[in-house]
């Protein structure tokens, strides 16, 4: 291997593999140094809005799972007209509300 294909090789692992760039760290406005930026950092943010991030992350995947499940024991309703999936939608919705309330209570009712 010639020296600047070695060269070349320690740079692409330094940089965390081909086509990465490095993770950037800098100062903040208060002078104080920043974390390196990962994955989950640049979609969530930090500090406050990553929390505020995971709660309205938790409360949208809640509806849309929950919705989801009842539609299809709905169409199950509708296909057998069996109206004993109707049951099984009440429970389904018993499981997520708990979860949602306590997201909204987290992201309302948090003291500043």
């Amino acid at each position: 291997m010639s020296e600047q294909a070695e060269v070349h090789s320690a740079q692409t692992l330094a940089s965390g593999g081909i086509g990465r760039k490095p993770p950037k760290a800098g100062p903040t406005s208060s002078g104080r140094p920043t974390e390196a930026l990962g994955t989950l950092t640049e979609k969530m943010g930090t500090g406050e809005n990553a929390k505020n991030s995971i709660v309205w992350m938790t409360i949208t995947w809640s509806f849309s799972i929950a919705t989801a499940i009842s539609f299809l024991f709905f169409s199950l309703v509708v296909c057998y007209k069996d109206f004993s999936y109707l049951e099984s939608i009440k429970s389904v919705w018993s499981l997520f509300i708990p979860l949602i309330t306590l997201a909204l209570g987290y992201a309302f009712g948090k003291s500043k």
